[in-house]
């Protein structure tokens, strides 16, 4: 009897400690777990699929490396669906650019004459379309087929895109694709151009703004009328 007294005594002040430091005791946070880039790029897409046209302005930013010299531009554009682009420079010098497809039709102020051209003549612009056409018609999944896609930030959402094919590795060193808050519209697109080991890069930067959809574009928007 006394050697089980002994014992209750010794064990009974360590018991409710024990209970106490269990029920204190919180389990461990779970990772959270990070969008992968096809999440991200399928979830966006699936976000973006039923708009028919947009519109909006840009301040463009062409930094030239060699000089440590930036050239500013703006302007405005539009897009209505499958393949209408209409791009027009209003500072500093005014010009006009309209495509469908691949092939289309420019004229600017200096020479006063509107003339025929391939999108895939200007590979800066040609990529800036391709990408806000991408983001337009929901089709955020097919850039893996031409591009290795990161995500260089989650907050805001910034993609980054190394060009896979050599014909493009030439002009394109990677674009930078990031999207306003909520990834409704795209807020810039960066293109650097390729520079040699140590060499600071080129680069056009496109900032968008008061971006419009579904505004029921016209089809005579897309003509140049000089």
């Amino acid at each position: 009897m006394r050697t089980l007294i002994l014992a209750l005594i010794l064990l009974g002040p360590a018991a409710p400690l024990a209970v106490c430091q269990e029920a204190e005791a919180e389990p461990a946070d779970e990772p959270v777990k990070k969008e992968t880039v096809d999440e991200l790029l399928k979830r966006v897409e699936e976000a973006h699929t039923e708009h028919k046209d947009f519109k909006g302005s840009f301040d463009q930013t062409k930094f030239l490396a060699l000089f440590g010299d930036e050239i500013r531009s703006n302007g405005t554009f539009i897009f209505k669906k499958p393949d209408h682009v209409r791009w027009e420079y209003a500072k500093p010098h005014k010009s006009i650019l309209v495509v469908t497809g691949e092939t289309g039709k420019k004229w600017s102020e200096s020479t006063g004459r509107v003339e025929n051209f391939k999108l895939g003549d200007d590979r800066g612009l040609d990529a800036v379309v391709k990408q806000l056409f991408t983001w337009f018609k929901g089709e955020f999944t097919k850039l893996k087929d031409d591009y290795r896609v990161e995500i260089k930030s989650r907050e805001p959402v910034t993609l980054t895109m190394t060009p896979k094919k050599d014909v493009v590795k030439k002009f394109i060193a990677s674009i930078e694709v990031t999207f306003t808050k909520g990834e409704d519209e795209i807020k810039s697109v960066k293109i650097i151009e390729p520079a040699d080991n140590g060499d600071e890069a080129d680069y056009t930067l496109y900032q968008f703004k008061d971006t419009k959809l579904d505004s029921n574009v016209k089809d005579d928007e897309f003509k140049i009328n000089k």
